[in-house]
């Protein structure tokens, strides 16, 4: 195993130890001036500033973001939408307008802030403003209007209100007439940015129409030329109905020969239907009667003759004379009426002879017409897709015309609302919004309260607390006696032995911790044969120790006076070893803080200390320490002797002249060959330790 490998392993071994409350507080008593002093320098610091601080005033406005067209202001065409559809990205878009540097640059312009000294650095003479010209007014492209607008971005907040469609527009100046005046002044560019943005929208659309509108003059034109032209060209003049000539001729032909034939076939009914009443002996009921004088007045005659029969009949017989004459007469009428039904029928023959020669002559006339017509079908054809042409362009130009009307209308003053409206003004503020000088004196006390306080615990836990690990640089004090050789251990089959070179106590600790202790803590005797100087070695190794791991100093006796200054009693009683044995004191009680290190110190207290009762002491410590340093001026003291079985190292202290014999005597006392012996050769008497460190 190699020795910094086990060095590694005795270092991160310790053990947490629980935080005992009672010694915590006992370390914040002990350095509450270190609370103290802070607090009243962050609340005389506070005070300070919040009375010399010059106070700041913040006026707002709220703007309602809507539609504000109305009947007289929107085109003819368009309908109101007063729910203008704003969802949170969109409100978010608009505060960001509001907070723009040209809307700035506006409303600097404006208020003439550029004149005043808040916001204007060159005309503020302070040791601050000199500094920031220094500073910032060298930079590229800067310009007092620049840091104007910069100081007044700075100035003005604008946010909107969390589920609604209100932006809030916040300015602060030491001015409270200037803070109403510039929120008031800003949520007005703000609307007259969104008016000047709709009449520039629409002056840009009136000049793109006017342009298209005079390219659709001449293109309509143009179209309208070509139609006539093709209409002279291929004689299709327009007719009735919006037909072509040749068209409407021929329909017309398609009329009369459709008339033609109805006659012809009115005529040929009408002959063959009187033929048959002829032929059926049923003069009475001939058609056309009334048309016919002749016919109406054999027809009259006849029931005049038929009326005599009958009357005559009632008196006279069938063969009489008078009976005879009047039969005579009804079948002369009846001859008559027939020769004239007769010349009837031949008329009505003759009608529809001609009204189908009619139709022949125009089935005739129809044919050429339609050749006609189907010759001209392709000029027709061209003809329609110029009219087409033409027609879409009038109505292009007739759409474009309207939108032009429209769009030079909106350009008019007024005639274009923004969409918002200004629903709570800004008043000049009479309360400061800074400083809020109460809850500032307060809160900067309460953080040098508690930076303070933080900080003297965080030290009582890492530092003072017996359980802090160990990594800084500490305090060394030099042992009472001068200087001294040192043999360091190193391993050899197994066994360790004790190797004689020159050496400081320092490399032999170092050596000591890199050395293999397999229980996992090592417990250090500093001891000699009835010797003061035992006591400045062991609480140099021990601070050395520190360095590494936690680590606690036990003294068994015969001590100096001196140890009580080096560490911190924090006005309690000189507990220790004994206090603690006897039930007199408790283990934080007793244990005491080193001044220089975090070396934690117990010392023999203030009665003798019982051997039999040193076990579960030692059991503890090395439970809660990784190093426990053990001194006791004579190494054959009962209590050393109540220690052996934890005892790792031990460090003899005797004079040069008689070292070696000491270490053998040491050896054959302890007579355990685990157990690493070294020692210390003490030259000629060094001055007494320095206390104060």
């Amino acid at each position: 195993m190699e020795p910094h490998a086990d060095q590694d392993r005795v270092v991160r071994a310790p053990r947490e130890g629980p935080i005992d409350l009672a010694r915590l507080r006992q370390a914040v008593r002990a350095r509450k001036s270190w609370i103290f002093v802070p607090t009243l320098i962050a609340f005389l610091a506070a005070l300070a500033f919040v009375t010399l601080v010059s106070p700041r005033y913040t006026a707002f406005t709220k703007v309602l973001l809507e539609n504000e067209e109305s009947y007289y202001t929107r085109p003819d065409k368009a309908t109101l939408d007063l729910t203008a559809a704003y969802d949170d990205e969109a409100v978010q878009s608009e505060a960001e307008m509001v907070s723009t540097a040209d809307l700035a640059r506006k409303a600097v312009a404006n208020l003439g802030l550029t004149e005043r000294a808040e916001f204007n650095p060159v005309l503020s003479y302070s040791p601050f403003s000199a500094l920031s010209l220094l500073v910032d007014g060298h930079q590229a492209g800067s310009s007092v209007e620049d840091r104007v607008v910069e100081n007044f971005l700075s100035r003005l907040t604008v946010f909107p209100i969390m589920k609604s469609r209100v932006l809030q527009i916040e300015f602060s100046s030491a001015d409270p007439a200037l803070a109403a005046r510039g929120a008031n002044e800003v949520a007005n560019l703000f609307m007259s940015g969104q008016e000047e943005a709709k009449k520039n929208q629409a002056k840009a659309a009136a000049d793109w129409l006017s342009g298209k509108i005079a390219q659709l003059r001449a293109k309509v034109a143009e179209a309208d030329a070509n139609v006539e032209e093709l209409r002279s060209d291929s004689g299709l003049l327009a007719g009735a109905n919006g037909m072509t000539a040749p068209t409407q001729q021929l329909a017309e032909i398609t009329t009369q020969i459709a008339s033609a034939r109805a006659a012809q076939s009115a005529a040929a009914a009408k002959a063959q239907l009187l033929r048959e009443m002829l032929r059926a002996g049923r003069l009475d009921a001939v058609p056309d009667v009334a048309k016919d004088e002749s016919l109406r007045r054999y027809a009259e005659s006849r029931v005049a003759l038929k009326s005599q029969i009958a009357e005559e009949s009632r008196t006279l017989l069938p063969g009489h004379p008078r009976m005879r004459e009047l039969s005579g007469q009804i079948a002369g009428l009846d001859e008559e009426i027939r020769a004239e039904a007769g010349k009837s029928v031949r008329g009505l023959e003759d009608e529809a002879r001609l009204a189908g020669a009619q139709v022949s002559n125009l089935e005739g006339l129809i044919a050429k017409q339609s050749k006609a017509v189907a010759a001209g079908n392709a000029d027709e054809v061209r003809l329609r897709a110029l009219e087409l042409d033409a027609k879409t362009a009038r109505e292009q130009l007739e759409s474009y015309v309207g939108k032009y009307r429209e769009a030079s209308a909106r350009e008019a003053d007024d005639a274009t609302p923004a969409n918002a409206r200004v629903i709570a003004t800004a008043h000049e503020p009479l309360v400061p919004s800074f400083p809020k000088k109460l809850p500032t004196i307060l809160l900067a006390t309460l953080a040098g309260f508690l930076l303070s306080a933080g900080i003297v615990v965080a030290r009582a836990l890492l530092l003072d607390w017996p359980g802090a690990d160990a990594e800084a640089p500490i305090s060394r004090v030099a042992p009472d006696e001068g200087s001294f050789e040192a043999s360091a251990p190193r391993h050899n089959s197994g066994e360790r032995e004790s190797v004689v070179e020159p050496a400081t106590l320092e490399t032999m600790v170092d050596r000591l911790v890199a050395s293999a202790i397999p229980s996992g803590s090592l417990m250090i005797l500093v001891t000699g044969e009835k010797t003061k100087a035992a006591l400045g070695l062991a609480l140099t190794a021990a601070r050395r120790l520190s360095q590494a791991g936690r680590t606690a100093l036990v003294d068994l006796g015969l001590s100096e006076s001196w140890l009580g200054d080096v560490f911190d009693r924090a006005g309690e009683p000189d507990h220790g070893l004994a206090d603690l044995l006897e039930g007199r004191a408790s283990f934080h009680q007793a244990l005491h803080r080193d001044l220089s290190t975090r070396l934690d110190i117990l010392p023999v207290g203030t009665s003798e200390i019982q051997p039999d009762e040193l076990e579960p002491v030692l059991a503890a410590l090395t439970q809660s320490y990784a190093f426990v340093v053990i001194h006791a001026s004579d190494w054959r003291a009962p209590t050393v002797a109540a220690a052996i079985g934890r005892i790792g190292a031990v460090i003899v202290c005797a004079p040069a002249a008689h070292l070696d014999a000491a270490k053998e005597r040491v050896r054959v006392g302890f007579g355990d060959p685990t157990i690493v012996i070294a020692g210390v050769a003490l030259a000629a008497r060094a001055p007494p330790l320095d206390r104060a460190a």
